[in-house]
């Protein structure tokens, strides 16, 4: 069932596409729509582009110390490179001033729309209602939702109830928030790894909690970053084994034996499964800075119970446990985000894209580029319903989870997550597919 489009107070923008998010995918998206002669709209509740990245803002959930986990060689959007006396890993503040210069360059900016988000959104007979904030209603032809996934903290239920203070890592924002504390920090990816760090600087004491070990890499070997080092055996072919024996030499000439100073054994082998980038972490541990605990089994008070038995006071929880892969606004039902082909195309519903919902081990904003060259190829092609013509279709069609998913993809709480070099290859093949044929581009009825 559709709902009616045309009518009194609703604006007919169906010759647009409205792109939802303002953040680096959504900015990628606009550049390659742009490119592609594609009118389109750039809608984002906060008053300047730039999505998480805007420390201090509502919505972001940077911290002062943030740094980009990618070394900016493998994260700068081609075509616009970074400055090259950046730091290999750039602050939050650089990452922000690029994407705004990104957007200037780009001739993005006059597009941007800022400071009412979409409210909601419902399919029609000739397009996509979509419902702002301020109750402004548009119709368009399509909708490509660019809106992230690191705004909807996930916080684990544990059993009893807590006195003291808790927070979602996307809350935190320096350490002096933990000064004097006692800090458990519930996590081990790359957030709660920092966030442990910087705590075992001036909290009382901090612990970890980690439910399954991690492997650990530093973030520069032999004066590279590291992931120009991984970047570099996947573009030379590396066999798997032969990488996965390459990081364990680096990780064990780094850290040793993580697990001989507390730290759980992992169960995967190492590039199976997320890699934690850190290079204080495992020293820490060692120092005896930061204590490793196992998994949270009740709370009482200020007192946390763990799965071992052991007990320890705490004052402040810091739950570094991830966010929920939502889309952020009210479909009516229609569960966007929940069916991706590709993680690029909605399965049940004709005009409905999807750039930014994914969960690689690094280098987003390239794959976010590629992704919106293949959503601009695709609209190109799509018929007045938003159908993507039939060879199009066919393309698309003839990859799947397969070609991109790593192992763990089907782990509970993983759903966004990709292979990172599987599935940039996947994208540039695409990219190369959708650009042989101009047959490709033509309206085509279903």
């Amino acid at each position: 069932m559709t709902t009616p489009g045309r009518g009194p107070g609703v604006e007919d923008r169906s010759d647009r596409w409205c792109v939802v998010g303002a953040g680096p995918a959504g900015l990628a998206t606009a550049k390659n729509l742009g490119d592609a002669d594609i009118p389109y709209d750039v809608v984002d509740r906060h008053d300047s582009p730039g999505g998480v990245w805007r420390y201090g803002e509502p919505g972001s959930t940077v911290y002062a110390s943030t740094t980009m986990i990618s070394s900016r060689r493998l994260i700068e959007f081609r075509g616009f490179a970074m400055p090259a006396d950046w730091r290999d890993y750039p602050t939050h503040r650089e990452a922000l001033s690029y994407l705004v210069a990104y957007a200037d360059h780009f001739r993005i900016t006059p597009n941007l729309e800022l400071g009412r988000g979409v409210a909601s959104v419902r399919r029609c007979d000739d397009g996509w209602l979509v419902v702002l904030s301020d109750g402004t209603q548009r119709l368009y032809r399509g909708i490509v939702l660019a809106t992230g996934h690191h705004w909807d903290p996930r916080s684990p239920d544990h059993p009893g109830t807590f006195d003291g203070t808790v927070l979602h890592s996307g809350d935190y924002r320096t350490p002096a928030m933990l000064a004097g504390l006692r800090v458990l920090v519930v996590g081990g990816g790359n957030s709660g790894s920092d966030i442990a760090v910087e705590s075992a600087r001036i909290a009382d004491r901090t612990f970890q909690s980690l439910r399954h070990g991690y492997h650990y890499l530093p973030k520069y070997f032999w004066g590279k970053p590291i992931d120009e080092i991984l970047a570099a055996m996947e573009r030379w072919r590396f066999p798997a084994g032969v990488r996965r024996l390459v990081c364990s030499f680096i990780s064990r000439a780094a850290f040793g034996d993580p697990s001989s100073f507390g730290l759980p054994r992992p169960s995967r082998r190492m590039l199976e499964g997320r890699v934690v980038l850190n290079s204080e972490l495992v020293h820490q541990v060692a120092s005896g800075a930061v204590t490793p605990k196992p998994g949270v089994s009740r709370l009482d008070g200020r007192q946390v119970h763990f799965d071992d038995g052991t007990v320890e006071d705490v004052d402040v929880i810091v739950h570094a446990t991830g966010f929920h892969a939502s889309v952020g606004v009210d479909d009516g039902g229609l569960g966007l985000g929940t069916t991706m082909h590709l993680h690029l195309v909605d399965e049940r519903h004709d005009g409905v894209f999807y750039a930014g919902h994914i969960q690689p081990s690094g280098g987003t904003w390239q794959l976010f580029d590629d992704q919106g060259a293949i959503i601009a190829k695709i609209i190109a092609s799509c018929s007045r319903d938003g159908r993507p013509s039939k060879p199009v279709r066919a393309v698309l069609a003839a990859y799947g989870p397969s070609d991109y998913l790593p192992p763990e993809a089907g782990r509970r709480g993983d759903p966004l997550r990709v292979d990172l070099y599987r599935y940039a290859a996947l994208l540039r093949r695409l990219v190369r597919e959708l650009s042989a044929d101009d047959g490709l581009r033509r309206d085509v009825a279903p």
